[in-house]
């Protein structure tokens, strides 16, 4: 535990205004997650423990970039982002050039924020659940 609070001090201070950038801009926010989704595919392997939830969280971004979903709380966006940008991003405690553990603290940066905003991706997960089922509901409604 201790490990993951070091990463997300490190991450807070090396990124938090470029995340409060991306939470001010939905557009920049598509663009990273472009960015993000190219990496994770990359490396699915090493984040098998996280990976369902990566990708929910990747998901409600794409949903809150859309202005599809708007529940999320800020600090949960913003610890999100600060996850997302510090996945991404070249410079972070361990260098993603150090193959086989530069991903390793981008995982547990990644586990931790999601500790942190499990209820709140639970709740997405269920909004987009209904989302589903409402339209099914429309789509197979007799003519």
């Amino acid at each position: 535990m201790l490990r993951k609070w070091f990463f997300t001090k490190v991450a807070y201070s090396l990124f938090k205004n470029e995340a409060k950038g991306y939470a001010n801009s939905k557009e920049k926010t598509k663009s990273l997650l472009t960015k993000a989704t190219s990496k994770a595919k990359k490396n699915e392997l090493t984040l098998r423990g996280v990976w369902g939830r990566l990708q929910t969280m990747f998901t409600m971004l794409k949903a809150w970039t859309k202005g599809d979903y708007r529940e999320i709380p800020y600090r949960s966006l913003f610890m999100i982002l600060l996850s997302v940008v510090y996945f991404v991003s070249p410079i972070d405690v361990i260098p993603d050039f150090l193959f086989g553990i530069g991903i390793l603290d981008d995982a547990a940066l990644i586990a931790f924020v999601i500790s942190q905003v499990d209820k709140d991706l639970e709740a997405f997960q269920q909004w987009d659940e209904n989302k589903s089922n409402i339209v099914e509901v429309i789509v197979n409604q007799p003519k």
